[in-house]
């Protein structure tokens, strides 16, 4: 008997913390009798375990009683207490459910009726009686049989729902293939697993109330407007080793995800943010060094990141549904190569664009933008490429800014998306790495050349007016451009020139070293030698872009004889340029006869640049 009291004090104290909400419907007391028990909710086969679901007991249409749960008890139910009131027996007694959190009756069909009997009593603390209930079946495609999302025979019907369509995922199902609905309700204890390179996009409302219920893989997207919506995005991580290389800069898609808890700290990470304006320190700021502000990932912030172990750590939480500000710094440090530079991050959890009609506008900012190879070499991007799920890249801001990065509710495209002119691409490639610049023909803020963590790695920049760029704009009327290589090891490379938007009469590569002129128009890469310790003026691009105007593509227009230019031409009042190996300009001058003095020069290499009218001509000459 002391153990039933001590029980029901226990149940008292529950309903102390849970029996202040007041119920919807009204206890009766205009009768006589009544009858009292302990019950349990049931729906759809699974007990109820919300505190804010009531349960009313009726008679017909009128109310006998009214109940909330004490809470969850020792035993392991959420046990409702009820006292239904009458005066004549065996009246049916049906039930219905009132859900305070939506504040509406939920239009579920009772399964379960009683008899009234005055002073009955049904169940008991340790064996409570089961009120059922059934959830209506909304209408809609129901994958009910786990497995892939494109196998027909796991939905309702037998057909794979389409983008006007409403679905419901009833069993646990992946996403193998990309898919578009109108509507998507994920059952709570079921998951969506959405695979590495698949696409999901969901027009209208998404439901889904646990972080396990959608599992988005590294490498897969989600594009949906709808609020509250939480998830899991994976991001695998493999081993840095003893190697000075296994980095990776992460976003995360989360609201305001903690940091403390989550996967990132497993054993032998490594977690950095960069802070742009603290250059006089240290910019790369550790998360172990306890900045009081470092303790959640900042939503639109990107970090660097490594792990001494191959890891699956997680994004976990609210993801977000609106566009995403955040705060650009511009610091102004003489000769410094990191100023405007921020390390910002894609926050959601699919692919968004840089560029005028993208979700980053360039108002501020220069051109493209870098993101770190697992080698830790920098590795630029345009206009074109997709920043991914949970990427961070570094972007150069002109002006400290706020700023802001747009939330997509469609799948984004580079065609979309990117700003569009015309691009020429360089890439070099050696058995160390490789790297890449652009160069557009058109205005606009080029992006400065990064260095590299990797030290053994080649770096390929253009450049211009005395800067060096990534990725340059040149002016309309450039017509040649230094391209500079730096080798780091001895060894082969190819150099693969690239373009979009374009049309060229005449597109040549010089290589200052050996005198090889390449017609690219018919020969679009080229291999050559580096010696691990070379000068970085290596190459010059020449080039016309399809203007209309005539062009002379004949290469034989001078000679050297006893250290004086001769030319086969008239070139009276034409535009002499002579630059050296380094790419430095040793003779400009108008000429006035068909002849030019370069005894002053020394032995050499170096190519001759001719402008004669609206005719640009280029020949490699060599002193002795």
């Amino acid at each position: 008997m002391k153990k039933v009291v001590l029980v029901l004090a226990c149940l008292m104290s529950v309903y102390t913390l849970f029996g202040q909400q007041q119920t919807h419907w009204h206890q009766p007391e205009n009768f006589s009798g009544s009858m009292t028990g302990y019950v349990v909710l049931v729906i759809n086969g699974n007990e109820s375990t919300s505190e804010n679901i009531e349960i009313g007991a009726f008679y017909g249409d009128e109310v006998r009683g009214a109940a909330l749960p004490y809470g969850q008890f020792v035993l392991g139910h959420w046990i409702y207490f009820y006292t239904v009131a009458g005066d004549t027996d065996d009246q049916e007694i049906t039930f219905r459910l009132w859900d305070h959190q939506l504040n509406q009756e939920l239009e579920y069909e009772c399964q379960t009726t009683l008899r009234f009997h005055d002073n009955g009593f049904i169940g008991a603390i340790n064996n409570p009686y089961p009120v059922h209930f059934t959830a209506p079946i909304p209408s809609g495609f129901h994958f009910t049989t786990s497995g892939n999302w494109s196998d027909a025979s796991n939905w309702s019907g037998g057909t794979v729902p389409g983008a006007e369509d409403e679905a419901f995922i009833d069993a646990d199902c992946t996403l193998d293939s990309d898919a578009t609905v109108a509507a998507l309700s994920i059952t709570e204890g079921k998951v969506l697993t959405l695979q590495t390179g698949k696409t999901l996009a969901v027009t209208g409302a998404l439901a889904n109330s646990t972080e396990t219920g959608l599992v988005i893989e590294d490498g897969a997207q989600l594009v949906n407007a709808s609020a509250g919506v939480k998830a899991t995005m994976k991001k695998e991580i493999t081993a840095h080793g003893t190697d000075p290389n296994g980095w990776y800069t992460i976003a995360s898609p989360m609201n305001a995800m903690p940091i403390e808890g989550s996967g990132f700290l497993a054993e032998g990470y490594d977690l950095y943010r960069f802070n742009e304006a603290n250059m006089s320190q240290n910019e790369w700021e550790n998360y172990r060094a306890g900045h009081a502000d470092f303790i959640a990932f900042e939503n639109g912030r990107g970090y660097l990141y490594a792990n001494s172990n191959t890891i699956s750590p997680a994004f976990t939480g609210t993801l977000n549904n609106a566009a995403v500000s955040y705060n650009l710094t511009y610091t102004n440090r003489p000769n410094d190569e990191f100023d405007g530079f921020n390390l910002i991050g894609n926050p959601f959890p699919h692919v968004i664009y840089k560029g005028a009609g993208g979700a980053i506008n360039d108002a501020k900012l220069a051109s493209g933008y870098y993101t770190l190879s697992h080698e830790g070499a920098w590795h630029v991007h345009p206009y074109s490429e997709a920043i991914q799920p949970g990427q961070g890249v570094l972007v150069k801001a002109t002006e400290a800014t706020t700023l802001s990065i747009a939330k997509s509710n469609a799948v984004a495209t580079g065609e979309t998306s990117a700003k569009s002119m015309g691009l020429l691409s360089l890439n070099v490639m050696g058995d160390n790495g490789e790297d890449r610049a652009y160069a557009y023909l058109s205005p606009g803020v080029g992006l400065d050349k990064m260095n590299s963590f990797d030290e053994t790695a080649p770096l390929l920049y253009i450049r211009d007016n005395g800067h060096d760029y990534a990725i340059a704009h040149l002016d309309g009327q450039s017509e040649t451009m230094d391209l500079m290589f730096r080798d780091k090891q001895a060894g082969s490379y190819t150099l693969k020139v690239g373009y979009q938007g374009l049309s060229f009469t005449y597109l040549h590569l010089v290589d200052h070293i050996t005198g090889a002129d390449i017609d690219l128009l018919q020969q679009p890469s080229y291999t050559f030698q580096a010696t691990g310790n070379e000068y970085e003026a290596r190459f010059m691009l020449v080039f016309r872009n399809n203007t209309g105007v005539e062009e002379n593509i004949q290469q034989s227009f001078c000679f050297v004889k006893d250290r004086v230019l001769y030319f086969n031409e008239d070139v009276e009042n034409a535009k002499l340029t002579v630059t050296d190996m380094l790419g430095r300009t040793v003779r400009q001058m108008t000429l006035d006869n068909t002849s030019c003095d370069l005894s002053a020069l020394s032995e050499g290499v170096y190519v001759v640049g001719l402008n004669k009218g609206n005719e640009m001509k280029v020949q490699k000459i060599v002193i002795k």
